[in-house]
C-alpha cells in the first residue's frame, strides 16, 4: 500500500507541475516502498512532458518524501490514511479489471523479481486473469536514473534482508 500511495503522490505532482490532466497522467514508479528506495520514472511519463534537471530532482525527492509531508501537514495528528485506501482501491480496481479479460492492464507492484539484482522489486507488470501475465522491466534509464537507481539498491537491499529475515522467524 506504502508503495501505491507514492504513485498517487506523483501523478498529482506531474499534473500540478505540468498541467497534465490528473486522471490521464501514468508515471512509472520502481524501485521500493520507503524514502530513497522510491524512484518515479519522469523520463517516462505519459502524455510525455520535458522537465528540467531541477525540476526532475525536486519532484522526485518530494515524492520520496511523500508520506513525512502528509505527517508535517498534519502536525503529527495522522497519516496519509486516505491516500493509501484511495491507491489500495486504484490497485483493486486495475486487479479486477485484468482478471475480468481487459487487456493491457499494466501497473507497478513490488515483487519478487528477477529485473535487478535485488530479491525483489517494484516496476511495471503487465497484469491478466490469472495474475502477473508479464513482468515488463523498468525501460529505458536516463543518467538521472540510473544513478538514483544505484543508490537505493544499497538501502532496499537491507530492507529486503531484514523483511526477509522477519517473515522467516
Amino acid at each position: 500500500k506504502q508503495w501505491y500511495q507514492r504513485r498517487v503522490a506523483i501523478t498529482a505532482g506531474i499534473s500540478e507541475l505540468k498541467g497534465t490532466p490528473v486522471t490521464q497522467t501514468q508515471c512509472p514508479v520502481i524501485g521500493g516502498h520507503a524514502g530513497v528506495t522510491i524512484l518515479p520514472l519522469l523520463s517516462q511519463v505519459e502524455p510525455s512532458c520535458d522537465f528540467t534537471d531541477e525540476e526532475r530532482a525536486a519532484l522526485t525527492v518530494r515524492i520520496q518524501n511523500a508520506g513525512t509531508e502528509v505527517v508535517d501537514a498534519k502536525a503529527g495528528g495522522g497519516s496519509a490514511t486516505l491516500s493509501m485506501a484511495y491507491a489500495g482501491a486504484r490497485f483493486a480496481f486495475a486487479l479486477l479489471q485484468a482478471m475480468n479479460g481487459a487487456k493491457n492492464v499494466v501497473e507497478c507492484s513490488y515483487v519478487e523479481s528477477d529485473v535487478t539484482d535485488l530479491q525483489f522489486f517494484s516496476n511495471p507488470l503487465l497484469l491478466g486473469p490469472h495474475g502477473i501475465e508479464a513482468n515488463l522491466g523498468m525501460g529505458t534509464l536516463i543518467d538521472f536514473e540510473q544513478e538514483c537507481l544505484e543508490k537505493l539498491k544499497p538501502e532496499l537491499s537491507g530492507s529486503i534482508a531484514k523483511g526477509v529475515a522477519f517473515a522467516n522467524q
